[in-house]
């Protein structure tokens, strides 16, 4: 018996069509990696044309096929979509419709992630090109390359009028503060060398979303909390246009950025009369964004653009011109 040979079913697709378009079945088996007496029985009708190998999947064919697109445009706005916001989409999908899945909370793991790419084997994961591992290596040169492909993109898409308009620019960023920040500098005795202070859980920690146009109007903010469930004192302190959002570590997530967009900032924008289309530019490297969240701002016209890697001490205005003096004073008054 001849080995079994392991293939997807796309690939037996695209030999099928390469014997129609007339290749032979060997030219055709050997250039896609499939059996060529099955391909021969496909064709011929002798076995059905598809026929689904292994367990059925826990999403449509359709539905994996809208990821794949999802994924790919992304990746044309310097959005690339990784391993976990992919994952994060499926537990969307899966909770959404319902549905019964093996996965634990919804979530599919790794074993799925493999298998997806291999019934798409047009999808490669790769270490994205941009992400680099020093903001020193950010040279002149990439940022202007940036600004030309996001002009090109607008040109692209009808929307360099929106560049004239201050109030349809928007940045948003996120920061975390620490509750137990380290110490500067301390003074000792000359000599000691193990200097210890008692400040707490140094990793305890809120993490504060804020958007703002290029016309100085700021947005409502998000404030995440580590807390299983928020205090009421905590949440009553807090002004009622703000959001509130928790999550496991206190960091923002795919589900808080997603309540915040559509609970918060679209809600805000709306209630100014904000013309639409906007631009939406953002850390690319923890935009948090998800397959709901990309349909919802297409949706809306909110235009998703990510900032160059590595660079948000350079093009970031949320975290030049605000969060860097705001973590500076927080520092001061969590010591006072």
């Amino acid at each position: 018996m001849a080995p079994k040979k392991n293939y997807t079913p796309h690939q037996m697709c695209l030999a099928m069509e390469a014997v129609r378009k007339g290749d032979s079945y060997s030219a055709a088996a050997e250039k896609y990696g499939v059996p060529r007496m099955t391909l021969r029985n496909k064709v011929t009708g002798k076995s059905p044309a598809v026929c689904h190998m292994g367990p059925p999947t826990i999403l449509s064919m359709n539905e994996e096929a809208i990821l794949k697109e999802w994924l790919f445009a992304m990746a044309e706005r310097h959005c690339p979509i990784g391993k976990e916001q992919l994952l994060d989409s499926v537990q969307l999908i899966i909770k959404s419709a319902n549905r019964k899945n093996p996965f634990t909370n919804d979530r599919p793991g790794r074993k799925w992630f493999d298998l997806f790419l291999k019934r798409h084997p047009e999808i490669s994961e790769r270490v994205s090109q941009n992400l680099t591992t020093s903001r020193e290596s950010v040279k002149q040169e990439h940022m202007v390359k940036w600004f030309a492909d996001v002009e090109k993109y607008l040109e692209e898409n009808n929307l360099p009028e929106v560049l004239k308009d201050p109030t349809r620019i928007f940045n948003t960023d996120e920061s975390a503060f620490f509750l137990n920040p380290k110490l500067d500098r301390v003074l000792v005795k000359r000599g000691e060398k193990n200097i210890y202070s008692t400040s707490g859980n140094e990793k305890e920690n809120l993490t504060v979303l804020l958007t703002a146009n290029a016309a100085g109007q700021l947005a409502p903010p998000m404030i995440v909390f580590s807390y299983e469930r928020i205090p009421r004192a905590i949440a009553e302190s807090i002004p009622e246009n703000w959001g509130i959002g928790r999550s496991e570590n206190g960091w923002m997530c795919g589900s808080t950025f997603y309540e915040y967009v559509t609970n918060i900032l679209y809600p805000w924008l709306v209630q100014n009369n904000t013309k639409f289309p906007i631009i939406f530019f953002l850390d690319g490297h923890a935009s948090h964004l998800t397959k709901h969240l990309s349909d919802f701002c297409r949706e809306k016209q909110i235009e998703v653009i990510a900032l160059y890697p590595n660079s948000t001490h350079l093009l970031q205005p949320m975290d030049v011109s605000v969060f860097r003096p705001l973590n500076l004073f927080w520092r001061q008054e969590t010591r006072k």
